[in-house]
């Protein structure tokens, strides 16, 4: 209920403010490459390409460009629902707790879909979101596929034997690489999330998964080598692997053991290399000759330039700690922008919370809080933007992954100041 009201009234704002045509930005460029399932600009975006084409193909009728817009909403609407079920979900096992065990379900219930109705749509009507979702663009779907990566943890975290969810996660995380590259710094928070978890699984899935990741971003400009003469080192994701990595090897020895759960920590690697194969679509497309085909992707120069995003200037990651503090304050104005600061409180308000939460909750909060840090300061540290407004308009797309994470605190801690009103009134 939770899920399907928040997304109709995301879908409906967003159909009724769609751009009817072109837009300025790639919007002529990526309705062409859907159109025809061509090669947009790097790095390819193949499933991006592909879900829109799908689109075309389903709405017979107005323009390319508005049909691609739509299937932006579509997907943003969805993301939001989600973030409404999660809140939602989470608040039933917060009020099946002790503290909570005398509100009638009635009320528990209108409580949860309105919190979590709240939270999706306060994300879904923030600046980072809402623009690009009336528009051709990629960005949609990213937050979509990132969106339903933690979706899917969280699923796993309350039914850890469901092993498929925690599949279909690193299935969703790399079809979320094929779109957004500089997403793989999200990879070390993922890994805290499964190892707060699961230790045992969380300690063979990094010894899996994370070698794994080093080796595919080799040739992109978000890999741990910045040059391919290893003289050029991108530190704080080297910093952020390092981290978990030593937090794993210091699991494995305090349980003295590794590879209890490598058929499973196998098995997620698999999807990983599964979704991120979708790039192999790329030179398969270029060989059509479309209309749109950056790179020539057919070749193999061609295909490892699109990958590397070789048209574009390199990543050059924050060098010292000032210009990084200076980066963070930005970041808070903008998530400021964005949200406003009474919602950023009332998000800051389940962990003020966090040593009297049940145990499920408690994990889930730490989890987000370290896919946060990964998704938001991690990730600027990496991209090293500069500190102007014009910069700001540029690069708030990229913060979107960790405006979701935001808006799921901001749900629950509308749950935790309901549930404390409605005792109070009970009183």
């Amino acid at each position: 209920m939770c899920f399907c009201s928040t997304t109709l009234v995301a879908i409906s704002v967003y159909l009724f403010t769609l751009a009817p045509n072109l837009t300025l930005g790639f919007s002529g460029l990526m309705s062409t490459a859907a159109m025809y399932a061509a090669v947009p600009h790097p790095p390819g975006y193949p499933v991006w390409t592909i879900y829109s084409w799908l689109w075309i193909k389903l709405l017979p009728f107005s323009n390319i460009a508005w049909r691609v817009a739509v299937g932006s909403a579509f997907a943003a609407a969805v993301a939001c629902g989600l973030v409404a079920m999660m809140v939602s979900h989470q608040g039933k096992i917060f009020f099946c707790g002790a503290r909570t065990r005398r509100l009638e379900s009635r009320e528990s219930v209108a409580l949860r879909v309105v919190c979590g109705g709240v939270a999706g749509l306060v994300l879904g009507f923030s600046g980072a979101v809402w623009h690009k979702a009336l528009i051709a663009d990629i960005w949609a779907l990213s937050l979509l596929l990132f969106t339903g990566v933690v979706f899917l943890l969280t699923r796993w975290m309350c039914e850890p034997e469901r092993r498929r969810c925690l599949c279909g996660a690193f299935l969703l995380f790399g079809l979320l690489l094929t779109s957004s590259q500089e997403l793989i710094v999200t990879l070390p928070g993922l890994a805290c999330f499964v190892l707060l978890v699961h230790v045992r699984m969380g300690r063979d899935l990094c010894v899996v998964v994370l070698p794994l990741a080093l080796v595919l971003t080799t040739r992109t400009q978000f890999g741990i080598w910045l040059d391919p003469y290893l003289t050029h080192v991108n530190g704080p994701l080297l910093a952020g692997f390092l981290t978990v990595g030593v937090l794993a090897a210091v699991i494995a020895l305090k349980t003295r053991g590794v590879g209890s759960e490598w058929q499973s920590a196998l098995l997620c690697g698999l999807c990983l290399l599964i979704g991120v194969a979708f790039y192999f679509f790329v030179p398969i497309a270029a060989m059509t000759n479309p209309p749109v085909n950056f790179g020539y992707a057919r070749t193999v120069d061609g295909f490892e330039h699109l990958l590397a995003r070789g048209q574009y200037e390199r990543v050059r990651p924050t060098a010292d700690v000032l210009s990084f503090l200076n980066q963070l304050w930005f970041f808070l104005r903008t998530a400021v922008w964005e949200f406003g600061w009474p919602q950023l409180l009332i998000a800051f308000l389940p962990f003020v919370w966090l040593r009297r939460s049940d145990r499920v909750n408690r994990k889930w909060l730490l989890g987000l809080l370290a896919v946060f840090i990964s998704a938001g300061p991690l990730l600027l540290a990496v991209l090293n933007p500069p500190l102007d407004v014009h910069a700001t308009t540029l690069i708030r797309p990229y913060f979107a992954a960790s405006y979701t994470i935001l808006a799921l605190c901001f749900g629950f801690g509308l749950l935790l100041i309901g549930g404390c009103v409605a005792r109070s009134t009970e009183k």
